[in-house]
């Protein structure tokens, strides 16, 4: 009745809803009707109380009862579906039954379901089309229930699904003829592929489907297959109607189920080859062959050079050549001819065979062969020479002015030169004159003759040779002199400068060398320049003078040129002095000793005012630099020199620039200066800070530091003078005090927080002073000389708080008081601090310290203790604190009988060691043992792998736990939890006690019986002596004293039958029942084997003569019978056993010869043999 009460309420929460029998019961609200609740009438009318629970006012109404009738339904006829893949699942219109179902009743909800729970519970409902989910057959639950009246009743009906297979098919190859008179069509026998689409012609005969139970039909369209209509009256004589290319369909129809598998055919008239009149083979005649008749101008072809012309681009065609006709038309092997081919007349015809090499039609067709002459051109050229203008060994050749001589008056010839014989011969890559040549010095070009007309060629070879020219300089150095007198002209001596220069390594005695003033009179040899020894200059400043140097060997003749220069020396800046701090030390302090290390490079920009052709060099005297010698080595690391025992402070160097295009120089000096730096304390004191501020958060290390609080101390008295004033700077970066940049901005609050790492202290951290001469790190109003030094900030850690476990003291029956001894909290407290580096001192909860900690009777219960630890070096001190506290004590196994799970194994082991068995246990079974009768509210039993983990509560077994190693010992855990008021007031319940104790409980698995029986057993029955296997023996290998014995055939219990093995006496399937009964008297564990005994005898024989008497050949079929598992093998005449395959029972002896014979089978199983005579009539068919 309550499904009515959120209807009758509107939803309400505060409203409460009941039902009476009366009227007057719901006014009163007495007896209200039990839920759920059985109608006494139908339909009956109850009485309904909505009562408002917050102000008790309530009214009535009625609920009417009806009990309605389920809907009358009827068995519905399966629904079947033929599958097109045989896989046994298809696609069913489930509501195709619907109306045999319901015949036709209107009103009527109707679903399918997949079980029949679900159609029960009405859930799940599936749709349709629906595919089955359950091989070849499925039952669906069919559900019908009334659309209109709101109630659960249903009635149900079982609809069956069954998948039918199709015919599984090969498709069918095409059929293929030849069209012999090029109309596209022809006759075809289309049951020549029946055993293909039967699977008959694969190598697998288990897919093979015989032709008596399926039927095959051909159609002309696959309109009529789908019908099927109008089948092809005449199958075997069909001719196609669509020309060249036809396709008839294919209906396989199974015999049994009706169900049908269609297919297509292709039927194909392949036209004959289409042949193309071949041009003749030509070639020439360049080949003296071994027996060659002259005066037919033998050659050997390659006759399928002719195939791409006759082919035409076609491709599937071979091509196979004759010497005549009728050899091609019939294929005649000793008619054959091959390449390569020798002609025997000239020209000569071949006869050719084309055969399409898919379908195999043939036509025919020839082509010629012939042989033509070759030119007769100048077989040995005279070689063609040039001057080698850069010595390489390369030079360029008027190859066309070879050609005349060559052709030697031949008509008709044209000439082509190649750098290979491979390229004279194939005609390509021909050389265009004039040609350089790629082979150094000599080199041979081939010359192809060939005739205009036939093609036909003749190489000669034309020899090329490289003659040495004059070698001169490709860049010649300008030759240079400085003017004495500023007027732009000078004197050059050429034969001593640039004559050397110009010949090298060359004999002067093999050459001429002039000397020109224009290139044009270089080049002809005119206007030498006869003062070659004093030359001035005509133009002033830069003049070219040009070179002929001809070879006095072969009048090759290379030219050259060269400038002349009067230059002018530099005109220097006098440089301003150069000033640097004296060094520091090795550990950035003043040193103070008057030298330092200059770079005087720094003053080469000014000296030559940026000129960068201009050389700098320096010298320590006026006569080095003067006479260019004893230059400073290294100008960027020069260290002033000392004069006697003093350093030379300041010092004069001298400085010769040199133009470095020129060569002409100039001198100047620089004065260069050491500057002394500040001297403050060399080692201030370290700043040293206990941790006692969170600036990030506890034992952070970090604080902050005033970093000038001893900057007085650390100036050593310098900087009072305005006028020599000092700057301190602060820097946590040595580079970047040595720089004089990003100083600490306020050193008075510096923190030593590391900033590429928030939150992380850096101590201790060396701090760097930069003392600078001046008012800023930079020097400004100084010199800006500086003196670096460093001390420590550090920050001590508070001494290590630990974790302090409450010390808890568990008592039985306790009085909230006992003597603690704190002392032994002592190391807890310090962790892995040393006890002689630190001072521990306890306080009661008062405030008081407490003078024998190692004595302390609490004074209340629980009461906490504050504990200072102070380290002994740093005094640096921090405070903690831990409870002391006494709780009830827990108890495990208090009555100290131990405890064993035993489960049987759930798989038979064979391997012989139990210590890997293994069950999953379920350890909640053991808490009553472990309990011993304490109360299981207050406590929680846990169990652990080992005693460790069981100690520290942690990695608890689950409670269905499977071991680890056989036996094994577990330890459970027995933690005291009982609750209690916290005295809030509020009701609130406090766990009073963390004692607890802990036991060992073995879990030991105990192992199935191990039985293996064969798999399967032979009982030979109905014997004739002949058998060669004994009656079998069902062995379980154990005894009877460790162990129970129950046998079953089938499912029944063979009476009298205990004993560890059983010999059957018939077929079927035997179980064997065995219990270990020594083992153990808790589990007695028990394995079921079974086995199969199967019957098998000796066959019964008939033997069928398949042919007639006197037959050329005579077969004797032989069919043999048994029961059970029997399966034969046969023999005739005591020959060799055979067997069909698969073996059906039959074999068939072929080609057995006249005369008696006896046939024998025999059973394979070895149940025995049966041998039966067979005679056949027949004459000898040969007499002597």
């Amino acid at each position: 009745l309550s499904l009515k009460n959120n209807e009758i309420s509107g939803g309400n929460p505060a409203y409460a809803v009941s039902y009476y029998l009366t009227q007057a019961e719901a006014d009163s609200g007495t007896n209200a009707l039990a839920i759920p609740y059985d109608n006494i009438s139908n339909p009956q009318i109850v009485f309904v109380r909505v009562m408002d629970v917050n102000t008790t006012c309530f009214t009535t109404t009625t609920l009417q009862l009806e009990v309605e009738q389920a809907p009358v339904t009827f068995d519905p006829t399966d629904l079947t579906f033929c599958d097109p893949d045989s896989d046994g699942y298809g696609v069913f219109m489930l509501t195709d039954a619907e109306a045999e179902i319901t015949a036709g009743a209107p009103g009527l909800t109707v679903t399918y379901h997949e079980t029949s729970s679900d159609a029960l519970l009405n859930v799940n409902p599936v749709t349709s089309p629906y595919n089955n989910i359950s091989e070849n057959t499925q039952t669906i639950y069919v559900r019908v229930e009334s659309a209109t009246i709101a109630t659960s009743c249903a009635s149900f009906e079982e609809l069956v699904l069954i998948v039918n297979p199709t015919p599984q098919i090969t498709d069918p190859s095409p059929l293929e003829v030849c069209d012999t008179d090029a109309d596209g069509l022809a006759q075809f026998d289309l049951e020549l592929n029946n055993p293909e689409i039967l699977n008959q012609l694969d190598t697998d005969a288990t897919n093979d489907l015989a032709a008596t139970d399926y039927s095959i039909t051909y159609y002309a369209t696959a309109a009529d297959a789908a019908v099927p209509q109008n089948a092809i009256a005449t199958p075997n004589a069909y001719t196609n109607t669509t020309p060249n290319m036809d396709t008839v369909w294919v209906v396989i129809a199974d015999n049994a189920n009706g169900c049908s598998t269609i297919t297509t055919m292709a039927l194909i008239v392949n036209p004959l080859p289409v042949l193309l009149q071949a041009s003749p083979l030509v070639l020439c005649n360049d080949n003296d062959l071994p027996g060659e008749v002259p005066a037919l101008a033998q050659e050997e072809f390659t006759l399928e050079d002719a195939n791409a012309e006759i082919l035409n681009g076609q491709t599937g065609i071979t091509l196979t050549y004759y010497f005549t006709q009728a050899g091609a038309d019939n294929a005649t092997a000793s008619d054959q001819i091959f390449s390569p081919y020798t002609n025997v007349a000239n020209a000569q015809s071949v006869f050719v065979r084309a055969e399409n090499d898919i379908t195999g039609c043939v036509s025919t067709i020839t082509f010629r062969l012939d042989v033509n002459p070759t030119p007769s051109p100048e077989a040995n050229p005279t070689a063609l020479l040039e001057c080698d203008i850069d010595n390489d060994g390369f030079a360029s050749f008027d190859l066309d002015s070879q050609t005349s001589s060559i052709l030697n008056g031949e008509p008709d010839v044209s000439i082509s030169y190649h750098e290979t014989e491979a390229d004279a011969i194939s005609a390509i890559n021909p050389l265009i004159s004039p040609y350089t040549n790629i082979v150094a010095t000599n080199q041979m070009v081939y010359v192809r003759a060939e005739n205009d007309i036939t093609g036909c060629f003749t190489i000669v070879v034309l020899p090329l040779e490289v003659q040495l020219s004059p070698v001169v300089p490709v860049t010649l150095d300008d030759y240079v002199v400085c003017d004495d007198n500023n007027d732009g002209f000078n004197q050059f001596d050429f034969d001593t400068v640039m004559t050397p220069q110009i010949l090298g390594t060359q004999n002067p005695a093999d050459f001429t060398l002039t000397y020109h003033t224009t290139a044009l009179n270089a080049a002809s040899g005119n206007s030498p320049i006869v003062n070659t020894g004093n030359y001035t200059n005509t133009t002033s400043g830069q003049q070219t003078i040009y070179i002929r140097l001809v070879s006095n060997a072969n009048g090759c003749v290379t030219t050259g040129q060269f400038e002349i220069i009067v230059d002018f020396p530099p005109v220097l800046v006098q440089p301003t002095p150069l000033a640097i701090c004296d060094e520091l030390d090795a550990n950035y302090y003043e040193n103070n000793d008057d030298m330092a290390t200059f770079d005087l490079t720094l003053k080469d920009d000014e000296i030559t005012a940026g000129n960068v052709s201009w050389t700098v060099a320096y010298y320590e005297t006026q006569a080095d630099a003067q006479a260019d010698v004893n230059v400073i080595a290294d100008p960027t690391l020069y260290t002033n020199m000392m004069v006697g025992t003093n350093p030379a402070n300041p010092q004069t160097v001298y400085v010769r620039v040199t133009d470095s295009n020129t060569g002409c120089f100039s001198f100047t000096t620089l004065t260069i200066r050491v500057l002394p730096n500040p001297t403050p304390l060399e080692n201030p004191n370290d700043i040293i800070l206990c941790d006692d501020v969170d600036v990030v958060g506890p034992n952070d290390l970090i604080e902050l530091f005033d970093l000038t609080q001893d900057a007085a101390v650390i100036l050593n008295g310098e900087g009072s003078n305005p006028s020599d004033p000092r700057h301190l700077s602060y820097y946590t970066d040595l580079d970047e005090a040595l720089m004089g940049t990003t100083p600490i901005v306020d050193p008075t609050m510096h923190s030593n927080e590391d900033p590429t790492n928030p939150g992380t202290a850096i101590t201790p951290q060396t701090i760097y002073v930069r003392v600078t001469n001046g008012t800023d790190e930079t020097g400004t109003g100084g010199t800006g000389c500086y003196t670096i030094v460093s001390f420590d900030i550090i920050v001590n850690p508070l001494p290590e708080v630990s974790p302090i476990e409450d010390y808890i003291y568990c008592e039985l029956f306790n009085d909230g008081a006992y003597a603690f001894d704190l002392e032994t909290k002592i190391d807890e407290i310090l962790g892995t601090q040393s006890a002689t580096d630190f001072t521990v001192t306890f306080f009661a909860a008062d405030g008081t310290s407490i003078a024998t900690p190692s004595n302390y009777t609490n004074a209340t219960n629980p009461e906490v203790i504050s504990v200072d630890i102070t380290n002994n070096l740093t005094g640096c001190d921090v405070r903690t604190s831990f409870t002391i506290e006494v709780q009830e004590a827990a108890q495990a196994n208090p009555d100290m009988t131990p405890i064993l799970y035993e489960l049987c194994d759930d798989t038979m082991e064979t391997d012989g060691d139990t210590t890997n068995d293994s069950m999953p246990f379920d350890l909640t079974t053991l808490n009553p043992d472990v309990l011993d009768g304490q109360d299981p509210a207050n406590y929680i039993v846990s169990y652990y792998a080992s005693q460790a983990d069981a100690d520290a509560g942690v990695s608890p077994l689950p409670m269905l736990y499977e071991n680890t190693i056989n036996p094994q010992v577990v330890y459970v855990r027995v933690d005291n939890d009982t609750m209690a008021d916290d005295g809030s007031g509020t009701g609130a319940m406090v766990d009073t006690s963390v004692c607890y104790e802990t036991a060992e409980v073995t879990l030991q698995v105990n192992p199935l019986p191990e039985v293996e029986l064969e798999a399967s057993y032979i009982l030979c029955i109905n014997t004739n002596g002949t058998e060669v296997v004994s009656a079998p023996i069902i062995d379980t290998g154990l005894n009877t004293t460790d162990y129970s014995f129950e046998w079953l055939l089938e499912t029944t219990t063979i009476p009298g039958e205990t004993g560890s093995s059983l010999e059957p006496t018939q077929g079927g399937n035997y179980t064997v029942i065995v219990t270990d009964i020594s083992s153990s008297s808790t589990t007695m564990c028990e394995t079921i084997a079974t086995t199969i005994v199967e019957e098998s005898e000796p066959p019964t024989l008939e033997a069928e003569v398949l042919t007639e008497a006197f037959a050329e050949v005579h077969n004797i079929l032989v069919t043999a019978t048994g029961s059970g598992v029997s399966a034969f093998e046969f023999s005739i005449d005591d020959g060799p056993w055979e067997v069909n395959v698969p073996n059906d029972g039959t074999y068939t002896f072929t080609d057995v010869s006249a005369g008696d014979h006896v046939v024998t089978v025999r059973d394979i199983n070895g149940c025995g043999e049966t041998s039966l005579p067979v005679s056949i009539m027949d004459y000898p068919h040969f007499f002597t």
